[in-house]
């Protein structure tokens, strides 16, 4: 095997720690690691801050709408893509046999896109099929079309092998710079109703992008080598390993609609704007902390030393602890300039978003701890407890308190499954 080449300059070489096993330089630079990730993530949701008013403007109510609707539906094959995949192969690539050996890391990464590839083939088909059935969608094949092959580009983005090899710098970098360079394509194309595929285009566009340099960026580092294909089984046992995860995913994402939908129905329009308005903010705090999460659990699998580990789960519960507080703190300060005077009844709710960090950073740290020890079934079990009684809250809390009691059914599902990890937490014969 050729010596490896490094894939860029923002720290020491992953592939050669101490004699001692241990990796002083990289434990240093966890809360660094976490700022740089943090700061691609936040300009990643920056993008449509950005690109919300200016679509709102050219396109229109009617244009605005269908074009989220064209979105909403390819957010779903986004969904049904990734798998878990970006976890259960970030937790793969970062054990130290695969961190040492090219055929290795080519067998996980072409399992891990080929095995994307076919659960896009799978589901793109459905969407397409049921987009020819309903009229209203029928219209819309050319940007569904469009949408679904950048969907497939962004499937075979390696951003979760760049960070189980340490790679922070090229990963906060691509996922900035693919953004701002679909932003600036948007601001230059997108002037009229008429421009909607191209308006899905520069949505979606940034993670094929990011595909590209990832891929380029892969080569360089390993050469040809990198590039294999994978064999059935390989990719079968892939999608196994990471079902559980989906599963999991699938849980968080029911709860987050089963909230909207509750206030909807048993509640008035006004109690669901002040949620979402809310509900917005706090998933931008868990977006960013899910991206430092990973990168955290890089290190968790990888870096035998006690101290580095606690360094990692540290990074991640401050960082939670530290967006929650900023978000609690500004909210009556923002939310009314930023909103308007008649959203001032979303800031207590925002405010709930906030203090709801603490338990929801203390999930995050057990989920991590849970994925380093391939306990997926577990996360899955206790995703779909927390769930359920979010499901089963969620109703009355919706009739009697509106969007206030619907923030607090969100904190009790998660201080119920930080209660379920350390119920289901490993013996000591079970920890590695």
């Amino acid at each position: 095997m050729t010596p490896s080449k490094r894939l860029d300059a923002d720290g020491p070489d992953l592939d050669g720690p101490s004699a001692s096993g241990r990796s002083p330089q990289r434990r240093a630079s966890a809360p660094r690691d976490a700022v740089l990730i943090a700061l691609g993530y936040l300009i990643s949701y920056s993008y449509p801050l950005v690109s919300l008013p200016v679509l709102a403007r050219v396109l229109g109510p009617h244009d605005l709408g269908v074009l989220l609707t064209v979105l909403a539906l390819l957010q779903v094959i986004v969904f049904v893509t990734d798998f878990g995949f970006g976890m259960s192969s970030l937790r793969r690539a970062a054990e130290p046999r695969a961190r040492a050996e090219v055929g290795t890391v080519a067998r996980i990464l072409a399992e891990t896109c080929w095995g994307r590839s076919l659960l896009w083939a799978v589901s793109g088909g459905v969407l397409l099929v049921i987009a020819m059935l309903v009229p209203s969608w029928r219209h819309q094949l050319p940007a569904l079309c469009a949408g679904l092959l950048l969907v497939l580009g962004g499937a075979w983005y390696p951003g979760w092998l760049l960070q189980a090899h340490g790679r922070v710098v090229a990963f906060a970098v691509i996922m900035a710079s693919t953004r701002l360079i679909a932003l600036g394509g948007l601001l230059l194309t997108v002037r009229t109703a008429g421009d909607l595929t191209l308006a899905v285009v520069w949505q979606l566009a940034p993670q094929a992008f990011a595909a590209l340099a990832g891929w380029g960026l892969l080569i360089a580092r390993w050469g040809p080598a990198i590039c294999r294909l994978p064999t059935p089984r390989g990719v079968l046992t892939a999608l196994k390993d990471a079902a559980p995860l989906f599963a999991a995913n699938a849980s968080a994402m029911v709860s987050g609609t089963a909230c909207t939908l509750a206030l909807g129905v048993a509640s008035t329009p006004a109690q669901v704007a002040y949620f979402g308005a809310a509900e917005r903010f706090g998933n931008a705090v868990r977006g960013v902390m899910r991206g430092v999460g990973d990168a955290m659990l890089a290190r968790l699998v990888h870096d035998a030393d006690p101290t580095a580990r606690r360094s990692a789960v540290l990074t991640v519960a401050g960082g939670f602890a530290a967006a929650g507080l900023a978000l609690a703190a500004f909210a009556p300060l923002v939310l009314p300039w930023y909103l308007g005077p008649e959203m001032v009844p979303a800031v207590l709710p925002t405010m709930l978003f906030g203090a709801g960090m603490l338990p929801a950073g203390a999930v995050a740290v057990l989920t991590l701890l849970a994925a380093r020890r391939h306990r997926y079934g577990i996360i899955a079990r206790i995703a779909a407890v927390g769930a359920t009684g979010l499901l089963l809250a969620c109703v009355p809390a919706a009739a009697l308190g509106g969007a206030v009691a619907m923030a607090c059914v969100v904190i009790g599902a998660e201080l119920l499954q930080a209660l379920c990890y350390l119920i289901a937490r490993p013996t000591r014969q079970e920890t590695p």
